[in-house]
């Protein structure tokens, strides 16, 4: 059962991470996103998807620890750097194309 309410938290706070990235992009539509400084313009909501998308995904991690065991610690990288790099990339793509 730890499981299976483990994977609902990690699943919404992959979608709470995608949607604080979205966020992110369309407060910053014509200006690459850097990777590690802060962007021109950062949305409130952005910051707080973003807090909530790690304490969502670290809570279900934990949950499921006991039956995944290391992989935790996998699944705790790929649900919140993924949509983090993936998504400045395609925007960061998408601004040098206009250019």
């Amino acid at each position: 059962m730890a499981v299976i309410f483990g994977t609902i938290l990690v699943l919404a706070g992959f979608a709470c991470g995608i949607y604080a990235v979205l966020q992110l992009v369309w407060a910053n539509p014509a200006v690459p996103l850097p990777l590690f400084t802060s962007p021109p313009s950062r949305p409130r909501a952005s910051v707080l998807l973003n807090v909530g998308a790690v304490a969502l995904v670290i809570w279900g991690a934990n949950l499921m620890t006991p039956d995944i065991g290391a992989w935790a610690f996998v699944l705790l990288i790929v649900a919140v750097l993924l949509p983090f790099l993936v998504i400045r990339a395609w925007h960061n793509g998408l601004v040098a194309a206009r250019w």
